[in-house]
């Protein structure tokens, strides 16, 4: 087992993408910790992996309240006394169901963007950080998005705020490699979730169109890259983003 006791933290595990982590390093013996603004759905999602043979527990945590996410990391440091993985997967996308003239838009929109995006994963870093640092040991996975890269003229908040995330991988990547912390990134294509089973065709076909396989993601295959990445066989990979996209970016 790659992960054997490591204290793993998945924020917004309940569901998706998230779920489908949590599972993967559960199935390979970390203790799992879900932190979810769903609460009974992250508490469903630990009792399903629990059935499975894995170690995870949950807590309710709107993440966009610093309190709340210093109250949650410290309450794992004093259970654990430590935490190993962060697995920063929170994340918001406000083009699912409509699609959006920028000009249109307002102030409120970029700044919830921004802040479950953005801000979020930085407040989680900034939180375990200093843990890790202690123990001179770390791993960090953010999840941005090929929008990240790539032009989102209907999504210019949320290409803005991921942007920012593989920045700010790079960023602390360069800062806690000293302290034998490897910071990455994985960057998802469009990815069949509840969000883009429900959307309509019109919005999900321009996007599907340039993946070079052809059809959507599944949240497992994201999981098995982030898995990678916080693994000993990534053991020389720091600050880089892996694009999980179908071939999406190469065209």
């Amino acid at each position: 087992m790659r992960f054997k006791d490591k204290v793993t933290i998945v924020t917004g595990g309940a569901r998706g993408i998230g779920k489908a982590i949590a599972r993967g390093f559960a199935r390979e013996g970390a203790i799992v910790v879900i932190l979810d603004i769903l609460g009974e759905q992250a508490t469903n999602t630990a009792k399903e992996i629990e059935a499975e043979g894995g170690r995870v527990s949950a807590m309710r945590v709107d993440a966009t309240k610093e309190e709340e996410v210093k109250q949650a990391v410290a309450r794992i440091i004093e259970k654990w006394d430590r935490i190993d993985i962060l697995i920063n997967n929170i994340g918001w996308v406000e083009t699912m169901e409509v699609r959006l003239d920028f000009v249109k838009t307002d102030e409120a929109l970029w700044r919830k963007s921004l802040d479950i995006n953005l801000l979020v994963p930085m407040r989680f870093c900034r939180a375990v950080l200093p843990y890790m640092v202690k123990e001179r040991f770390g791993r960090v996975i953010n999840i941005a998005s090929i929008a990240g890269r790539q032009a989102r003229p209907f999504a210019v908040a949320y290409s803005a705020a991921k942007a920012g995330v593989i920045a700010l991988t790079r960023s602390l990547a360069v800062a806690m490699a000293p302290y034998n912390i490897r910071v990455n990134c994985v960057a998802p294509g469009t990815i069949e979730t509840a969000q883009t089973i429900n959307a309509p065709p019109e919005h999900i076909e321009p996007i599907l169109k340039p993946v070079t396989l052809g059809r959507l993601g599944q949240p497992e295959e994201i999981a098995a890259a982030v898995l990678f990445l916080a693994s000993d066989e990534a053991s020389y990979i720091v600050g880089q983003t892996l694009h999980v996209d179908g071939g999406n970016c190469m065209l």
